[in-house]
């Protein structure tokens, strides 16, 4: 009886898997700007030229994103043959297959994002010039529709 708790203790605690390191990084990120204006204007993002509406720019900035890598056991990346091998050992090699035999890295984007503020604006001649700032989060696409307003004279 003392001896089938200690192996049945040996068993459960070999199966968890147990994280190791976690570290973070940045990686860049990408949104898509449609832009559109009454009338047609020239667009800079951060008082850079960038073309003419109706137009479409990439937007690009960083997101951070956390690495998890864990220790997983042959059980858990190859459970048939680890089921067969048990059962052709009667039962033997299951405490073995319990044993860390590889590690698994998961990528988990965070809400943390840098350089993600950009300024866009829309010139045309004899209109006042139109200005949004935006700070992109993650989103494919951000459609813009710009209505530009005529100077007074």
């Amino acid at each position: 009886m003392k001896r089938g708790a200690i192996a049945g203790l040996i068993l459960l605690s070999a199966c968890s898997t147990q994280p190791q390191e976690q570290t973070s990084f940045f990686r860049t990120e990408q949104t898509q700007l449609s832009l559109q204006s009454t009338p047609s204007g020239s667009v800079n993002v951060d008082n850079r030229y960038v073309g003419v509406t109706p137009m479409s720019y990439p937007l690009q900035y960083e997101q951070e994103v956390e690495r998890d890598t864990r220790n997983v056991t042959f059980w858990e990346t190859q459970p048939g043959l680890a089921m067969f091998l048990t059962l052709a050992s009667l039962g033997l090699y299951l405490p073995f297959s319990a044993i860390p035999a590889d590690s698994k890295t998961t990528l988990v984007p965070q809400d943390v994002y840098r350089r993600n503020r950009f300024e866009i604006t829309v010139d045309a001649p004899g209109y006042e010039q139109w200005k949004q700032e935006l700070d992109p989060k993650g989103e494919k696409t951000l459609e813009l529709q710009a209505q530009l307003v005529k100077k007074s004279e």
